[in-house]
């Protein structure tokens, strides 16, 4: 009896068919891979677009949905420090709606305009203004009733008093001052010049404002957007540089001759005066120019740099709701002496914001920590119940606190024997700080005029930057200017 063996159609695979099977489940998981990544990718976006990009999105003055939120929602304020209107909306008879401004050109770069495009706070916070924070039952109540609901109110760091103050000292001159509280960052006053008045934007007047050389670009925010030379102000950068790379810094001297260089890199010490033997504190208050271009001449061009861009140089400030621009210092190790000189003391291819060139001031006078710049303070609701407050931020200690106090003595030096004593005689409080006198491109005698320095009593402190174009001296022309300011703060 034969037993048969039971057979099967199947067949063992033979070695192509095991690699291709593989090569199918690598191409699949790769697929998966892929697909996982991009998953993360786009979650990743997802949270950054939500903590970073979304509040320009919404703010956006392009974005419809404000359009439609000014349907069911009365634009709520913009309010001083102590809660004086800035901005609001008013209500003809006829139920049309507009913006004012009750105090007209004042702050107009900071408060911005909603016409012709928004800027400013109207602009930035635009949609926080749109957004009532009041009792949901009552806002759908009012919805039903056709009213609209009142907008939450945006209350901001800015001073009036300290700004009046800063505008009328500024007078018909063209420039810009801000004033900050060193320990927190807050912007208690922006002013810039000329300005423009909100309220009065016909199309005619919008028009000579766009193509009228005599407007003096009076939309522009010079706080923040104007590129000056620092001259002198500068020195701040240059001095520290030299503290350290140099441990024996307080050994420094100098015989001053009034002038350096030759031909085309000629420079000279202001109004051509000569200050002989100096060391570094005195050539800082006397503001020698040749002192320090020697020093700088000397320095690591490289960290030098570094020490700039750790306050802001070449990198957009952090601070919300602005336009502006970025200060610029550009000189490295393959750059030519005459050049090198030329930015110790501040001129050359060197440019500064006034705000920007308020930061070392702020860190010099906080111990080295240097604060993010804000202005707006806190979201009310329409009854002034607190919705959202905004804290002052760190960007960090970019100074040592011992670096802190040589620039402070420096800066007294200042007040007390040098270009700014202004400051010193019957003052209540001790004030320090540096003035500078820039010549600029296309100028044939007149220079900027510069002042930035602090002020403190009683545990308050205050830092200013002011710049007045084609004015002359800081010390005849900005430094009265922060006397104003310090005297109406005191």
């Amino acid at each position: 009896m034969k037993i048969r063996r039971k057979t099967t159609d199947r067949k063992e695979p033979v070695g192509e068919e095991i690699h291709s099977g593989k090569r199918q489940n690598r191409e699949m998981a790769v697929v998966t891979y892929i697909v996982m990544v991009l998953f993360f990718v786009m979650a990743g976006y997802l949270v950054y677009f939500i903590l970073h990009d979304s509040d320009d999105v919404v703010n956006n003055s392009y974005n419809k949905r404000q359009e439609l939120l000014a349907k069911r929602v009365k634009k709520g304020s913009i309010l001083s420090d102590n809660g004086t209107v800035l901005a609001k909306t008013v209500t003809d008879k006829k139920g049309n709606e507009r913006r004012d401004y009750p105090y007209d050109s004042l702050f107009a770069h900071v408060v911005g305009r909603s016409s012709h495009g928004k800027t400013g706070l109207e602009a930035s916070e635009g949609y926080t203004m749109l957004t009532t924070g009041i009792n949901p039952l009552l806002g759908m109540w009012n919805e039903l009733q056709g009213k609209k609901n009142p907008g939450n109110n945006v209350v901001t760091t800015l001073d009036v008093k300290l700004s009046k103050t800063a505008s009328d000292a500024l007078g018909s001159h063209r420039g810009a001052v801000v004033v900050l509280e060193p320990e927190t960052g807050k912007i208690l006053s922006m002013v810039s010049k000329p300005s423009y008045d909100p309220n009065d934007l016909t199309e005619s007047r919008w028009k000579r404002l766009t193509t009228d050389s005599r407007e003096k670009s009076a939309l522009y925010n010079r706080a923040t957007q104007g590129l000056y030379p620092p001259g002198s102000s500068f020195k701040l950068y240059t001095a520290l540089q030299y503290i350290r790379e140099n441990e024996k810094y307080d050994k420094f001297h100098y015989t001053c001759k009034g002038k350096i260089g030759k031909g085309k890199d000629l420079i000279r010490c202001y109004g051509g005066e000569v200050h002989g033997k100096v060391d570094l504190a005195r050539a800082f208050a006397k503001s020698c120019n040749t002192a320090f271009c020697s020093i700088g001449e000397e320095l690591d061009t490289d960290a030098w740099k570094k020490l700039c861009e750790s306050f802001y140089y070449n990198k957009n400030i952090p601070l919300a709701g602005m336009e502006q621009k970025s200060s610029r210092f550009s000189i490295n190790s393959k750059s030519a002496q005459g050049d090198i000189r030329q930015v110790s003391i501040g001129q050359g291819d060197t440019l500064v914001t006034p705000l920007q060139n308020a930061l070392l001031v702020c860190a010099s006078v906080h111990g080295g920590e240097l604060m993010r710049p804000y202005v707006v303070d806190r979201i009310e609701d329409s009854e002034g119940n607190s919705v959202e407050q905004y804290e002052p931020v760190s960007l960090g200690k970019p100074l040592s606190e011992e670096e802190a106090k040589l620039l402070k003595s420096l800066m007294r030096e200042t007040v007390k024997r040098g270009t700014a004593t202004a400051l010193y005689y019957g003052t209540p409080y001790k004030a320090g700080g540096k003035t500078g006198s820039a010549e600029f491109q296309d100028s044939s005698s007149a220079s900027h005029a510069w002042f930035v320095g602090f002020a403190e009593k009683g545990g308050k402190k205050l830092v200013v930057s002011i710049v007045v174009e084609g004015a002359g001296t800081g010390g005849a022309h900005a430094v009265p200017i922060a006397k104003k300011i310090f005297d109406a703060y005191w």
